[in-house]
């Protein structure tokens, strides 16, 4: 369990995050407006999609951003995110550029939690976790693989591996082609849970194959589910009210 502003994730009803989603300040204010009523547990702010903004100045456009976040949602837990193209983001980050984004947002504390990719540089990743510590902002470590799906061992080796750069949250995301595939990431979860129960594991299904495990539940690779607002931000995901139906029923 981590508890990050009023929300304990691991304890309870799984919790519901709505990606933000939106290129322009316009519509980033739009689309918290939009979201209000739907009062998410936590947001997550894609950076990446702000990239690709004409004219884009870290320093300036960040706080903005940040700042029409806050005006709508002054106390949400925010999961800050620069997600890649390698690992399914919408602007080609160097790896450098990826660096330095993430160590300017954990120094202006733009995140309640941290995203960090896993399979950058092993010392790069290593400077920008102990950097969160630093900053006393948990980190939240992913990686998406949409090529294939992967095997139950795989999965687990790769959620160990994460493991030791000792992320407050493991989150790793596959394309399930066959029914067996999305039994193995649930098994996986299952499993790496139990090696590591103070750890949140999420564990996502990507497309229709693996709608199950957007609502699997605490034990079973789903504390917490994206849900999607304005946009999905990743193939399969349920909108905010069906997730909330659906947990509403599995976990009364």
């Amino acid at each position: 369990m981590i508890q990050v502003r009023h929300m304990i994730l691991g304890e309870g009803r799984p919790k519901i995050c709505v990606p933000l989603v939106s290129p322009s300040f316009d519509e980033l204010e739009k689309e918290c407006a939009a979201l209000e009523s739907c009062r998410p547990d936590m947001l997550e702010w894609r950076v990446d999609y702000l990239l690709n903004k004409e004219d884009f100045s870290a320093v300036s456009d960040l706080d903005r951003a940040y700042r029409i976040i806050r005006s709508h949602f002054p106390d949400t837990p925010l999961l800050t995110t620069l997600r890649t193209k390698s690992q399914g983001g919408v602007h080609k980050t160097p790896s450098g550029d990826y660096a330095s984004l993430i160590s300017l947002i954990l120094s202006s504390h733009w995140a309640d939690i941290i995203d960090i990719e896993y399979g950058h540089e092993t010392m790069d990743t290593k400077i920008l976790m102990a950097r969160a510590r630093a900053q006393k902002i948990p980190t939240l470590m992913s990686y998406h693989k949409f090529k294939r799906a992967l095997s139950e061992m795989e999965i687990v080796d790769t959620l160990e591996n994460m493991k030791s750069f000792r992320p407050d949250i493991l989150k790793i995301a596959v394309m399930p082609k066959t029914p067996l595939d999305t039994a193995a990431l649930m098994n996986a979860a299952a499993r790496v849970g139990e090696l590591f129960p103070d750890t949140p594991i999420i564990t996502i299904g990507m497309g229709p194959l693996g709608v199950l495990t957007r609502v699997a539940g605490n034990n079973l690779g789903a504390p917490l589910t994206f849900a999607a607002g304005k946009e999905a931000s990743a193939p399969g995901q349920l909108t905010v009210e069906e997730a909330r139906t659906l947990l509403g029923i599995l976990y009364k």
